[in-house]
C-alpha cells in the first residue's frame, strides 16, 4: 500500500516540478512590447522593442534569413542608447532594429530568433550554454524559448525616381 502511494507522490512531484520549469523558463523567453511600424514597404525599418533578448538575434521573414551584421541593437534606456549593441548588457531592454528585404506584398509572421552565440561560432555557443548550466540563477534563460513571433504587413514597393514623367 505504501509504494503505490509513494508512486503517485513522485509522479505528482515531478509533474509539479515540470510544470514549474516550464513556467519559469517561458517566462523569461524573448518578449515583444511593441512594433513599430507594423506595417511598411521593402526598405522601410521596423524597430521591436524587447524584453529578454540576451543573445544574438536573427529575424527570419517569408524564407529571408537576416544576421547581426544586418541588424541593430539599440538601448531602450536613452542614456545607454549610444552603446554599441554587441557591448549591451545581456538582460537589459533592446530596441532591435532591422530592414524590411525585398519580398511581396502581404502579410508575413516574424520570427526573431535569440541565439546563444554569434552566426556560425558552434564552440562559443557551447561554451557558453555549458557555463550557463555550471550558474543556476540563470537557467530560466538557458533552458527557454529561444523565439518570438509577430505578424507585420509588407506594402508594395515604392519606386522612387523610377516613374516616367508627362
Amino acid at each position: 500500500m505504501k509504494r503505490k502511494c509513494f508512486a503517485r507522490r513522485s509522479i505528482t512531484d515531478v509533474v509539479i516540478f515540470a510544470a514549474c520549469l516550464a513556467a519559469g523558463a517561458s517566462s523569461c523567453a524573448p518578449r515583444i512590447i511593441s512594433v513599430n511600424p507594423s506595417e511598411g514597404s521593402p526598405g522601410n525599418v521596423i524597430t521591436v522593442s524587447m524584453q529578454y533578448l540576451v543573445g544574438w538575434p536573427r529575424v527570419e521573414i517569408a524564407g529571408y534569413t537576416m544576421d547581426w551584421p544586418q541588424l541593430k541593437l539599440i538601448a531602450t534606456d536613452p542614456q545607454r542608447s549610444s552603446i554599441p549593441g554587441e557591448e549591451l548588457v545581456w538582460i537589459e531592454d533592446k530596441f532591435l532594429q532591422f530592414r524590411l528585404p525585398d519580398i511581396p506584398a502581404g502579410e508575413y509572421v516574424v520570427t526573431i530568433h535569440d541565439d546563444k552565440g554569434p552566426p556560425g561560432d558552434l564552440p562559443y555557443s557551447i561554451l557558453e550554454t555549458t557555463a550557463y548550466v555550471v550558474f543556476p540563477p540563470v537557467w530560466p534563460f538557458v533552458f527557454r524559448s529561444n523565439q518570438a513571433q509577430f505578424k507585420l504587413r509588407v506594402l508594395p514597393k515604392i519606386n522612387q525616381g523610377n516613374e516616367p514623367r508627362d
